[in-house]
């Protein structure tokens, strides 16, 4: 499917509850179009000089058929130049053989006059016209010689926007990571993630550490297809649901739907008589790899 710089810029997200900041995203959406918009430009002009380079060697071989066609003539010329020689000749000795034996010697040396200027006319047209021939072949070589490098720097302008492309797309999605890694250290410090240790959850506590650090592998590997992340939330939520047979522990899951993709947080939420916290599942694996421990380690 083709997007276009228009699609861009009108794009819209629905609203959601700790979303991404809507005036950044729609600063970054204004400069992905015109990036995008200059590369449509980068590459229409790179067809039109493709076209251009096209049309140029069309004529050059337009240039060539004609030479050969001029060198033809000129051999068809000499060859009847000296036919008409010859029967020029002919007749000169037929007409000295009925005059006289001085007329004849004249009409021979007439004869052998113009067979000679006639030859080495020829010769010299000939001459010419390779040489002519030579000189164009040339051109025409240089000329082709001079496309192949014009296509070859064309092919390489064209792998380094695809570079490039690939290093903007890179660099979007640790803008992102960053961001998101921004927004989690303000609400930890802000305190918006103190719970209370219940004895079941301490007694869970390993097995489910070692199941969020599975979890937590599994997110930082990038996985740019949807169906890619749906299994591993699907296999995610397989290995939760085993945990909390064994451990009875009860998870509520939050919808959190973040730009495109949807993700499926984890809750652990404690039956404890005082209190009872939810905290998104998203928010604590963005807070891990900040803090580079597991989910439960801010209970310590």
């Amino acid at each position: 499917m083709r997007i276009t710089p228009s699609e861009i810029r009108e794009k819209s997200f629905e609203k959601n509850f700790r979303g991404y900041d809507k005036d950044e995203v729609t600063d970054f959406l204004k400069f992905l179009s015109l990036e995008f918009e200059k590369l449509a430009q980068e590459n229409a002009e790179l067809a039109r000089k493709l076209e251009q380079s096209e049309k140029e060697a069309n004529k050059l071989k337009e240039v060539e058929e004609s030479l050969f066609r001029t060198l033809k003539t000129a051999e068809d010329t000499g060859a009847a130049m000296i036919e008409e020689a010859s029967r020029s000749s002919e007749e000169l000795l037929s007409d000295a053989h009925q005059n006289a034996e001085a007329m004849v010697k004249d009409a021979q040396s007439q004869a052998h006059n113009l067979i000679e200027g006639a030859e080495q006319k020829g010769r010299q047209i000939m001459e010419d016209l390779k040489a002519d021939v030579k000189g164009l072949i040339e051109d025409y070589s240089s000329l082709l010689a001079q496309r192949d490098l014009v296509l070859k720097n064309l092919k390489a302008l064209s792998e380094d926007i695809e570079d490039n492309i690939s290093v903007s797309q890179e660099a979007f999605k640790k803008v992102n990571v960053e961001v998101h890694m921004k927004m989690v250290d303000k609400l930890s410090k802000a305190g918006a993630f103190t719970m209370t240790k219940a004895p079941e959850v301490q007694q869970a506590e390993p097995i489910l550490e070692k199941v969020k650090e599975e979890k937590i592998e599994k997110t930082i590997e990038p996985e740019p297809e949807v169906k890619a992340e749906k299994e591993l939330d699907i296999s995610s939520s397989e290995e939760s649901v085993e945990v909390q047979e064994k451990d009875e522990v009860k998870p509520d899951v939050v919808e959190a739907k973040v730009k495109v993709v949807e993700e499926e947080p984890e809750v652990v939420q404690s039956n404890m008589e005082e209190a009872s916290t939810e905290n998104p599942e998203g928010e604590n694996k963005k807070k891990q790899e900040d803090k580079g421990g597991s989910f439960f380690d801010q209970f310590d």
